[in-house]
């Protein structure tokens, strides 16, 4: 481009110099520089009109095989335990993830109990004769497929969620509520925490997880900055759930590791991946046993 620049460069200043009729040599200061003024004004457009040539690149992205989807909870409620077997898809695919089914999922403690899950529908697999208790251990084992997969959760002692409250917080001259989440974070043991929010009866996708590590042995208010596909702000009336987890540090770092890939990416400076699963065979998803407890506030 630039051999091409300058030979045009040459003839223009070849021209403007030689090709000029005799009856017009003799110009005045003026003239002469608007010749210069000119010439320069084609070269400028010339560049500017090359270097605006794009070239269009068909970029061929590989697509993974499918891999299994496990998302295993086992709580300390008298309710039903789930475990969700799915397939992952191409992220160019819509989010519709295939059921695996026909699966044999069993849960056994570090007590000698087992637990047969039973599929309830395609997919999801249920017992509701199992209660977890806090210390305990429990490994979930997965065949599906003509392959096994096992991962491992303790269950973590309750740390009590004591209350919630609306916080007003103003920024850019707009008012918006957040809910606070209060608790007394325990001095004598680690504490990971996951909560889950709640809406008029709608889970919202933002992914709050954390730790004691700043905290410990402290009175906590945490702030649930919320957030929901349609950009709507919590308003007076609305019903706020709250499910307060207490989960194992493997647990910890799968739901912390995506909490900071969600803020940050896309255009955050973070490449999204897989986060840190705990189940073995390459799996994605994860296996929690924790505690738990539920509190809810109407917003005013």
């Amino acid at each position: 481009m630039f051999q091409y620049l300058n030979s045009m460069f040459q003839y223009l200043n070849a021209g403007l110099q030689y090709n000029i009729l005799p009856e017009y040599r003799l110009l005045s200061k003026s003239h002469l520089l608007s010749d210069n003024i000119l010439r320069f004004c084609v070269i400028v457009f010339m560049t500017l009109g090359l270097s605006s040539c794009e070239k269009v690149i068909d970029v061929k992205l590989n697509t993974s095989a499918s891999k299994l989807v496990i998302e295993g909870t086992i709580t300390d409620q008298a309710v039903q335990q789930v475990i969700t077997l799915s397939e992952s898809v191409p992220y160019t695919n819509s989010n519709t993830y295939p059921a695996v089914t026909g699966a044999t999922v069993t849960v056994t403690d570090d007590n000698n109990h087992s637990w047969l899950f039973t599929e309830t529908k395609p997919g999801t697999y249920t017992s509701s004769s199992l209660k977890g208790e806090t210390g305990r251990t429990y490994n979930m084992n997965v065949n599906a497929n003509n392959s096994t997969y096992n991962a491992s959760s303790t269950m973590q002692p309750l740390v009590h969620l004591d209350s919630l409250s609306i916080k007003v917080i103003t920024f850019g001259g707009d008012d918006f509520k957040a809910v606070e989440v209060h608790y007394k974070d325990p001095s004598a043991v680690v504490n990971q925490y996951r909560w889950v929010l709640k809406v008029n009866g709608v889970q919202i996708k933002v992914v709050y997880a954390d730790n004691d590590r700043l905290s410990n042995g402290n009175d906590v208010t945490n702030v649930l900055f919320y957030s929901d596909d349609d950009n709507e702000k919590l308003k007076a009336g609305d019903t706020v759930d709250v499910e307060m987890q207490c989960i194992d540090k493997n647990v910890f770092n799968y739901w912390f590791t995506l909490s900071q890939q969600s803020q940050n990416g896309p255009g955050g400076g973070v490449t999204p991946g897989n986060p840190p699963s705990n189940i073995n065979n390459s799996a994605l998803g994860y296996f929690s046993a924790h505690t738990t407890e539920t509190k809810r506030i109407v917003v005013q």
